[in-house]
């Protein structure tokens, strides 16, 4: 049972952002990008308290702290206030003869009490990235931070108390049931991050109240290495983009699908790779102990495995490792690793690998690396993803002209950059005619012969 104080809290501040949208407030550009400009200020003058929470909650090296959680989302901030006043601007349209003389446009409408619920892996971006654009559509916010990074959740809290009036943008923090307290209230849009299982929840919810929602999920992202590709730069780019964050990024590689004629000249060159680039001691560590143990049931496998350093159970810190001779059927193979894990697999064939993936639905990303433009276009082809990229990672997920969001069970909709605006907005039509236009073309009675020119003009 929710505490009564939170949903007091929840209830009051809910019924003001509803009031305070409906008054308009939030309507005018500069309403917006002043919203926005005090936004920035408070994120750069919280910069070495970013990183701090960031290495309280889950020892972030700085350098990813800093380029994935302040930089990045600095950079987008800026971008969206750059170019806000042009991607608002209401597009006209040509209209058909029969509905002249008239003036037809399109325009970029906010929903208006939108819900954001974060999750703790990158809990600061994708926090803000999210409010961000909902603020520039115009929308009020109540925000809630997972509550398993709870340094971050405190300062996302102070920093949004320090730049926006509570009935504007609001943070509620708590557990899962002040989750379940908040999708019970009819939001107008809602955003989640997070895990599929959850996300479902959320989607009921939301669909409860005919809200429109944005998933962004996970899956089992494949990095697939063909017969023809540069292997030391495949095995380089796929272990940085895996351990990066810990291997706690829901776009990460989950596991290689290798072909059977290139396996042991790439295991070789993961070993190669791994010593000459450490990562243990340079990575974050897993979020508590309970995501720590179901790492360590991953791992009860007599599966070979290459292992750079010792785990530190104690400071949750797991040495990053290689499972080798993994079958598609093994444990590992089964559900969303989100951790520094990383089995390889192998396939024999094009029409094998296809049915291999098709089996783990569509997954954020998918990455692939060869050097043949037919394969390459057979598995985009083939297998659905909500984004690829092909001979590197993670790239098109720190791309901001570029959308990024999921498909089937690793969610929908998209985000970042413009594309955020355009979700958390939808588009209005409107046509304008004047008093004084003619009914010419207006279709009632007496229809008398109408039929007959209409047939000889609208053809």
């Amino acid at each position: 049972m929710v505490n009564s104080q939170i949903q007091q809290l929840i209830s009051e501040t809910h019924d003001g952002q509803l009031q305070y949208f409906a008054a308009g407030h939030t309507q005018t550009y500069k309403f917006r990008l002043d919203a926005l400009q005090r936004l920035e200020e408070s994120l750069v003058s919280h910069c070495d308290d970013v990183l701090e929470a960031l290495t309280a909650d889950l020892g972030k090296p700085n350098v990813e702290a800093y380029v994935a959680e302040y930089h990045f989302l600095l950079e987008e901030l800026r971008m969206i206030k750059k170019s806000l006043k042009k991607w608002l601007k209401p597009r006209r349209v040509s209209s058909a003869f029969y509905l002249q003389p008239c003036r037809s446009e399109l325009r970029r409408e906010p929903f208006g009490v939108t819900l954001i619920m974060a999750p703790w892996n990158y809990p600061i971006q994708l926090a803000f990235s999210p409010l961000i654009a909902a603020v520039a559509a115009g929308n009020t916010v109540i925000l809630k931070p997972s509550e398993m990074s709870s340094a971050s959740e405190a300062l996302i809290a102070q920093i949004v108390q320090e730049v926006f009036p509570p009935e504007h943008v609001s943070v509620i923090t708590g557990d899962a049931e002040c989750a379940t307290a908040l999708l019970e209230r009819k939001f107008d849009f809602v955003f989640f991050t997070g895990s599929t299982a959850i996300g479902k929840i959320v989607a009921q919810k939301a669909a409860k109240h005919l809200a429109p929602c944005v998933l962004e999920l996970g899956g089992k992202c494949p990095a697939v290495i063909d017969h023809t590709s540069e292997l030391k730069m495949a095995a380089m780019r796929i272990l940085t983009g895996k351990f990066f964050n810990g291997g706690q990024t829901c776009f990460a590689p989950d596991f290689i699908a290798v072909h059977s004629s290139v396996y042991d000249s790439l295991i070789t060159e993961i070993k190669n790779v791994l010593a000459e680039v450490m990562w243990h001691g340079e990575m974050a560590h897993v979020i508590n102990q309970r995501h720590y143990t179901r790492l360590e049931q991953l791992l009860q496998t007599e599966r070979p495995m290459i292992q750079q350093g010792e785990d530190h159970a104690e400071a949750l810190q797991m040495a990053p490792r290689i499972m080798t001779e993994v079958d598609w059927d093994d444990e590992v193979m089964k559900e969303e690793i989100f951790g520094p894990i990383l089995p390889i697999v192998q396939f024999g064939s094009d029409d094998e690998l296809i049915e291999r993936l098709r089996a783990y639905g569509s997954p954020l990303a998918l990455y692939l690396f060869s050097n043949n433009h037919r394969f390459i276009e057979k598995i985009l082809a083939a297998i659905r993803s909500g984004g690829v990229c092909i001979n590197d990672t993670m790239k098109q997920g720190a791309h901001l002209k570029l959308p990024f969001g999921g498909v089937g069970e690793s969610g929908h909709g998209r985000y970042r950059g413009k594309s955020g605006l355009l979700s958390f907005s939808y588009e209005r039509a409107v046509v304008k005619k004047p008093t004084w236009s003619p009914d010419w073309f207006d279709p009632r009675p007496p229809y008398g012969d109408k039929i007959k020119w209409m047939k000889r003009f609208m053809r």
